[in-house]
């Protein structure tokens, strides 16, 4: 029998021709990596090294832009602190920019997708030209010599100077998209070239920072949104950027007489109606004509929603009026205007019929600023007036004796007054207004000695109105009319009022017997009565005001025992209640950012410190802050002199 022989078993492989090389570790560890790489590059986007991905890509488009906005936004500030004064009259861009521009710069450049991201995003653009030089004009000899002035080189951040002001503003603007709104801020764009200090004698005429004309034009003004320009010169940039025919007022002269100030308002109503009966252009028809209606539509500011302006320069002998029809500026609806001492506010036109939100500062008399609000009367939803005639004898045509009818603001809900003139001419201007709608009223006075809250309850009481947000901010500390009137405001508008803040002396106590405010949530109080042990004072201390205050919330978020348990816990939620207190002589110290620091921060009463860890604990939203003199601080005579450290140093 023929044994079996194993098969030899067949195979198809063949061996490695020699031909081709054998890959080596290094070549497939490579080929591996560029894989990967490969694969991640499909997945997430690249930063800004080349290599590295960006797993930032991940985030929403709309997440990433709303923290990137909180790390560059700045926010603005709603109330008094120390260190700072806040005023609602002025527009808080003027003096602090919107966007932290280091910031802004420092996360575009973390990778290309943050860069896109924050260029389809971001829409402000500011500029400061204190940040940007400009050639000083010296001279030498005889000759005229160029020299940059120093203190233009020089920023208070330190570090964190931006290099190139001019072109990295007008590079930001080229980042915008064509066609796509901007909100343009000019700081200073002007200097004066002049090194000898500006004198109330010769106007603020300045120079255009290098760079900056071609950086304005750098984009459309069709493109402007927003326009917000701070000029420390005079207005004749502006108005010419504005208006570029500058037509001249017929009358020169200040109204220094009623007879003058009608003459000048006759002339301001013959420019309003011609610039409102101007046509827009008939159609096209030759090429000519189609050139020269592209050359005016370039003109057209047609998205200028908002235009906010203030000049510290005295204007030019050389006045001209600056007219914004509603051709040019179709879309303007807020305009905000703070002129220097002297600046005539009649040769700003603009189309007051369509504007809803108006801001106004100068030193006019009241018949031309009654003049003007008239022809707004019927669209305004907001007014702020910053009456600035600290004497009689600048505004004297101010004395006339008002013989119309009150002028009705139908729609007008916010206004905002703040006061540095005279009592006549404030209650000459409030009785001038009746403002049925009003909502929210605001009012600052920086006149110390005399009643500003008597004419403005009487304005209320007229226009009929039911207040729902109330500030208040005097010095009238001492007016028992204003007393009596701020108790009739709490007991008219009690039911209805939801804010209210209350800033300057101490006033009767009787008031908060008559505020029930079940809507309320929000109260803010700065208060200046603390005594100072070096000075005899008879007035109550902030502490007796603070206690009060503090027992009447308590009452409030029970509603005297009347409230169930889930009624007082939204009370308790609702209400954010701030309690600063200050020494009474020194009501503008615990503002002031620069000098020695007179005051300083201490623990409050320990009773009023008991009730606000009462109202705390009961989830209430509560802030004391209790500032003294620096020689009221406990220990401060312990410490040693400047003299006596350096001789313990020694």
């Amino acid at each position: 029998m023929t044994r079996n022989k194993p098969k030899k078993a067949r195979s198809n492989l063949k061996a490695p021709s020699t031909s081709k090389p054998v890959a080596s570790p290094e070549l497939l560890s490579k080929r591996t990596t560029e894989a990967q790489t490969k694969k991640a590059k499909g997945i997430w986007e690249i930063g800004a090294d080349g290599v590295n991905p960006c797993y930032i890509e991940s985030l929403p488009t709309e997440i990433l832009d709303m923290v990137i906005q909180l790390l560059i936004t700045n926010p603005i500030p709603t109330r008094s602190r120390r260190g700072l004064k806040v005023d609602r009259t002025v527009h808080p861009g003027f003096t602090s920019p919107p966007i932290a521009k280091v910031a802004h710069h420092r996360l575009r450049s973390v990778c290309r997708n943050w860069a896109k991201t924050i260029d389809a995003t971001l829409r402000e653009v500011h500029f400061d030209g204190d940040r940007a030089a400009g050639p000083m004009f010296v001279v030498v000899g005889g000759v005229m010599e160029e020299e940059i002035r120093p203190s233009a080189l020089i920023d208070e951040n330190g570090d964190e100077i931006i290099a190139g002001e001019v072109r990295r503003t007008r590079i930001d603007l080229e980042r915008i998209p064509a066609g796509v709104p901007v909100n343009l801020t000019l700081i200073k764009p002007r200097y004066d070239a002049d090194p000898a200090p500006k004198s109330s004698g010769r106007p603020g005429a300045g120079l255009m920072r290098p760079g900056v004309t071609d950086m304005v034009n750098s984009v459309h003004k069709g493109d402007i949104a927003s326009l917000t320009i701070n000029d420390d010169c005079d207005t004749a940039w502006v108005q010419h950027l504005l208006d570029d025919k500058g037509e001249e007022p017929d009358q020169h002269w200040p109204d220094e007489s009623m007879a003058e100030a009608i003459d000048i308002m006759k002339n301001f109503h013959d420019i309003y109606e011609k610039m409102h009966a101007s046509q827009p252009p008939k159609p096209r028809q030759t090429r000519r004509q189609t050139a020269l209606a592209k050359k005016e539509d370039e003109k057209v500011w047609k998205k200028l929603h908002t235009l906010r302006l203030i000049f510290s320069g005295r204007a030019s002998y050389d006045t001209i009026f600056a007219q914004l029809s509603p051709l040019k500026f179709p879309a303007l609806r807020c305009v905000e205007l703070h002129l220097h001492t002297y600046d005539p506010l009649h040769l700003w036109v603009f189309p007051y019929s369509q504007i809803t939100h108006l801001t106004l500062g100068s030193d006019t008399s009241n018949f031309i600023l009654l003049s003007m609000l008239k022809l707004a009367r019927l669209s305004l939803e907001s007014l702020t007036v910053r009456l600035l005639a600290e004497y009689e004898g600048w505004a004297r045509s101010g004395k006339y004796e008002r013989q119309e009818p009150c002028i009705e603001f139908p729609k007008l809900r916010v206004l905002r007054l703040y006061r540095r003139t005279t009592q006549e001419i404030f209650e000459q201007f409030l009785d001038a207004l009746e403002c049925p709608n009003l909502r929210t009223f605001d009012i600052t006075a920086e006149t110390n000695g005399s009643g500003s809250l008597t004419p403005a309850a009487r304005f209320i009481q007229r226009s009929g109105c039911t207040l729902r947000e109330l500030y208040i901010d005097t010095e009238d500390r001492r007016s028992l009319s204003d007393s009596t009137a701020l108790e009739t405001l709490m007991r008219d508008h009690s039911d209805a009022l939801e804010v209210f803040h209350l800033q300057g002396g101490l006033f009767h106590f009787d008031w908060l017997d008559d505020l029930t405010a079940p809507r309320l949530r929000e109260v803010d109080f700065v208060c200046f009565g603390i005594k100072d042990r070096r000075l005899s004072s008879h007035r109550p201390e902030a502490k007796d005001f603070a206690l009060l205050l503090f027992r009447w919330i308590q009452k409030w978020a029970t509603g005297g025992g009347l409230l169930d348990t889930e009624d007082s816990k939204s009370r308790h939620s609702r209400l954010a209640v701030r309690f600063c207190a200050a020494p009474e002589r020194d009501h503008c110290m615990l503002y002031r950012t620069d000098g020695p620091d007179y005051l300083g921060a201490v623990s409050p009463p320990q009773a009023v410190e008991s009730i606000q860890n009462e109202l705390v604990g009961a989830g209430m939203k509560v802030e004391v802050e209790w500032f003294v003199h620096e020689w009221d601080v406990p220990g401060y005579d312990d410490q040693p002199s400047e003299q006596e450290e350096v001789e313990a140093k020694q």
